[in-house]
């Protein structure tokens, strides 16, 4: 008896027939494996809507809003009006001037309103728009223009290219220490992508005790003494405990000079010295 051969491949269902000599029939030849189905959605990738989309995605991001119109306008043509819905705000952008910077920062702000219920959209228009402000000025300047778009600068500083997520955490906290320490409330909600600097903001402080409190948790560095000594001639007690922070934690004064910070920071708050106590002894 011949011996029955299994399969070598799952399609193939059985082993091949022994050929008869005496039969003269012509064999059809064997049918040709079907090829790999095609995805659907890798197709789409590649489609003519999915690459212009991705261009003015681009050109959105990096702050190229002059080349949205014509993208838009392409979009338009091929593929009808409705695939650019809720883009009109976007307009607003192509055509202005960029330097001062006082009139984008208060074009952005409006724009930034009208895509309230576009959150995607909306955060892809504030990366090109500060990522391209910040090419040409410090952050410090636009916080001098518009002190309010602080949450929008720092967000981008941590996603800023080139840069580690450490450096541009570090740049932003650094921004939200000072407007902090200058008595600019700020709201908790806007820093959520920072979960201990919401934490902190969320405490029930004036934003110059928070400055202290932040430092205290090492969210900020510190800054070097402005001063040889302790200055409490200040207007606010808060910016008095952060000059005392500062002398207190300085390796280049003095123990003596040292020792009476802390002792005034006791005076100021007691709750904040004996914190800081903790974290020193840690």
């Amino acid at each position: 008896m011949r011996e029955r051969q299994l399969p070598l491949f799952a399609d193939i269902s059985g082993p091949r027939a022994a050929s008869d000599p005496t039969d003269t029939t012509t064999a059809e030849p064997p049918a040709e494996a079907p090829g790999p189905l095609a995805d659907d959605r890798q197709l789409g990738l590649f489609a003519d809507r999915a690459v212009l989309s991705r261009e003015l995605e681009a050109a959105i991001t990096s702050g190229r809003f002059e080349e949205g119109p014509m993208l838009r306008a392409r979009l338009e043509e091929d593929f009808g009006l409705d695939s650019t819905q809720g883009l009109d705000p976007l307009a607003r952008l192509a055509g202005v001037a960029w330097d001062p910077p006082q009139t984008p920062l208060a074009v952005w702000v409006d724009v930034d309103r009208l895509l309230a219920a576009q959150p995607l959209l909306r955060a892809q228009v504030r990366t090109g728009v500060f990522s391209r402000l910040l090419q040409s000025h410090h952050p410090e300047v636009l916080l001098a223009a518009r002190p309010d778009c602080l949450p929008a600068i720092a967000r981008v500083l941590r996603e800023w290219p080139g840069s580690s997520p450490e450096d541009g955490r570090r740049a932003a906290r650094s921004l939200v220490r000072d407007s902090l320490l200058a008595g600019h409330p700020l709201e908790a909600l806007d820093f959520r992508d920072d979960a201990p600097l919401a934490d902190l903001l969320a405490e029930d402080r004036d934003p110059r005790w928070l400055a202290c409190l932040g430092r205290i948790r090492r969210l900020w560095p510190s800054v070097p003494p402005r001063a040889p000594e302790c200055d409490s001639r200040v207007d606010h007690p808060a910016v008095a405990f952060w000059d005392c922070l500062r002398l207190a934690e300085s390796a280049e004064c003095p123990d003596e000079l040292r020792q009476q910070a802390r002792r005034r920071m006791k005076q100021l708050d007691p709750e904040l010295h004996a914190l800081f106590m903790r974290h020193a002894h840690a």
